[in-house]
């Protein structure tokens, strides 16, 4: 899925970086926003799971702690359709819709 939305992003022209290590984690894309930084996570079934919830949960309360915005985007299942809509909430959070 995370293959699927950077080529979306590069189409359209949306600077970005991928797989950036944070000190605490590894953010799937990162977006220099400003004044704070958007991190965004695209997470499968495996984050759907109630332990990995709370892990995630925690740590990304502590990345919004440390000044970060934090977009996380899940998904059961890869289909153009919810990729298209994984896409379009980007570009929300961007303010690019």
């Amino acid at each position: 899925m995370e293959l699927e939305l950077a080529f979306r992003l590069q189409e359209s022209r949306i600077s970005y970086q991928t797989q950036v290590e944070i000190p605490i984690t590894t953010a799937d894309f990162y977006f220099s926003t400003e004044p704070r930084p958007l991190l965004v996570f695209v997470d499968g079934e495996v984050h759907l799971k109630t332990s990995q919830m709370i892990k995630d949960e925690e740590l990304r309360t502590l990345l919004r702690k440390r000044g970060y915005r934090v977009l996380e985007l899940y998904y059961g299942s890869y289909s153009d359709k919810k990729r298209d809509q994984l896409y379009e909430e980007i570009l929300a959070v961007l303010g690019k819709d």
